[in-house]
């Protein structure tokens, strides 16, 4: 079997680039439709602050958006794919969508009004420096900084080899807290484990959802779909027809701005 690596994945500025735009794409709407939603505990866990503004860093299609209007906060969302934000406004034509890296975005706005600003599967496309710079400039000053993620649970190992197939991203330790600057508090972290029932077409689909997948060569991916029907059905033994229990961890950590002096 695969050996389970024991830190995240780092990706420098010109691979977090070209892998983020690679989901402003046609499949944006898979990737909504696939991807597993967010535990409406997660938001009581990050703040006890009444609900305000909470800005979406990496919002993607909205699923953690989902969760933030479903507690009653006003929700400014901010990706660099318009086509993954498009899906997001189709859902919540209230929410305020920017088109931006997070690195760049024009904070201005919403200088210091954020009681919560979260980033959901998305902080490890985002700088450290810059993103925590971002991050900061638009807490306010009893604001809650929140970054989730959810991960298939690579500890089984049949399911870290599934993950391997589909160049999925999920292979780093659940445990291990989010990297941010020394401007915030040591993250404090909660966890999830569930399950995401998926037919084997599904699995295909949410292997389709993945950044590598995404930009890879259509040679590629035909593998990629021939070596992941071999693991689930003559491999595992799973029938066509099967529903497949994947096991997911979902994180959650939460910290502050620190205090001057």
């Amino acid at each position: 079997m695969p050996t389970r690596p024991t830190s995240a994945t780092l990706l420098k500025q010109d691979a977090r680039e070209r892998y983020s735009l690679a989901f402003d794409t046609d499949y944006a709407d898979l990737y909504h439709h696939i991807r597993p939603g967010y535990q409406a505990e997660i938001i009581p866990f990050l703040t006890d602050l009444p609900p305000g503004l909470a800005i979406d860093l990496g919002a993607g299609t909205g699923l953690f958006t989902d969760q933030l209007i479903a507690a009653g906060w006003d929700v400014v969302a901010i990706d660099p794919a318009a086509s993954m934000l498009q899906v997001l406004a189709n859902n919540h034509p209230q929410v305020v969508t920017v088109v931006s890296p997070v690195e760049t975005v024009d904070t201005a706005p919403w200088q210091a009004s954020a009681d919560l600003v979260v980033c959901a599967q998305a902080w490890h496309w985002i700088d450290t420096e810059e993103g925590s710079q971002r991050v900061g400039d638009l807490l306010t000053a009893q604001g809650v900084f929140g970054v989730v993620h959810h991960q298939i649970d690579t500890s089984i190992d049949w399911v870290l080899r599934l993950c391997r197939i589909m160049h999925s991203g999920d292979i780093h330790p659940i445990e291990a807290p989010p990297s941010v600057t020394k401007d915030f508090t040591t993250p404090e972290g909660a966890w999830w484990r569930w399950h995401q029932n998926l037919s084997v077409e599904q699995v295909h689909q949410l292997m389709m959802s993945r950044a590598y997948y995404l930009r890879t060569t259509d040679t590629q991916r035909q593998r990629m779909h021939n070596n992941l029907q071999w693991y689930l059905l003559d491999h595992l033994g799973y029938s066509p027809d099967a529903t497949i229990k994947l096991p997911y961890v979902t994180a959650a950590w939460r910290m502050r701005k620190r205090r001057l002096g």
